[in-house]
């Protein structure tokens, strides 16, 4: 696991972690829920094996990341930007580049992951959502008030929690900066969503109230070429099923 500050195109500053294999061929991006952070690994045996270097950024607010407001598709525009940057820095180090980028939004990251592969179709050419929840359900849950769970039971990777736990404590190093960042992003209207014709896998849990068959069909709606499969857990079911994830983007 490696952490440094990267300077994005619109110059913010963001907390990275990279995860996996930093020399893979494969290069993909996770985006955290909300609250969330850099460095989540959700089954860190599964992704040392999988010969695909994973990224995860902070969002404004999060973590190191400075704190602002720029929307969701301002954000993946940003991240846009800098995984150009980092393709073109791979084939003139070593001749070869990474060709298509593979996405995971896992909860409320699954609504960025979806702007960065509506946005950016020549970039992502995978693009999975685990757990995600429909704009208007997200941007509901945040005006209320709560922890989310995020863990679930029997079943979760080795030291699963624990990883969660740490997650959080870094989401908050400034306070609630970044979930009011991302209440303000997720007001976005559901009619100015894009249509995405990158392969998808979208995963929801058989026993979450949070995202439900009908936040997978919102997604699907968007996405001809979406494959949604019900699959045992709840709110843990990134752990549970990463392998899935995973082998989805090596396809």
């Amino acid at each position: 696991m490696t952490y440094r500050l990267v300077r994005l195109p619109s110059g913010r500053e963001a907390g990275m972690t990279g995860l996996g294999d930093p020399a893979g061929e494969r290069l993909a991006v996770l985006l955290h829920p909300t609250p969330g952070a850099s460095g989540f690994d959700p089954a860190p045996d599964v992704t040392a094996r999988s010969g695909i270097h994973l990224l995860t950024f902070e969002r404004p607010g999060y973590g190191a990341t400075d704190p602002s407001e720029p929307g969701v598709d301002g954000w993946a525009d940003d991240l846009a930007g800098y995984l150009r940057e980092a393709e073109a820095g791979a084939r003139n180090a070593a001749g070869t580049g990474y060709g298509g980028i593979g996405v995971v939004g896992w909860r409320e990251g699954g609504i960025y992951a979806t702007a960065l592969a509506a946005r950016h179709p020549e970039l992502v050419n995978r693009l999975a959502l685990v757990a995600a929840p429909a704009p208007s359900r997200a941007a509901d849950a945040l005006r209320r008030s709560g922890q989310p769970v995020l863990t679930g039971g029997p079943g979760e990777p080795l030291g699963y929690p624990d990883r969660v736990r740490r997650m959080l404590d870094t989401a908050a190093t400034q306070g609630d900066a970044g979930v009011l960042a991302d209440r303000h992003a997720f007001q976005m209207p559901e009619a100015e969503w894009g249509r995405i014709d990158t392969a998808t896998l979208i995963l929801y849990g058989t026993t979450v109230a949070y995202a439900t068959v009908q936040d997978a069909q919102w997604y699907a709606g968007i996405a001809p070429q979406a494959r949604v499969e019900r699959v045992d857990g709840g709110a843990d079911i990134i752990g549970r099923h990463w392998q899935r994830v995973l082998d989805f983007l090596a396809e």
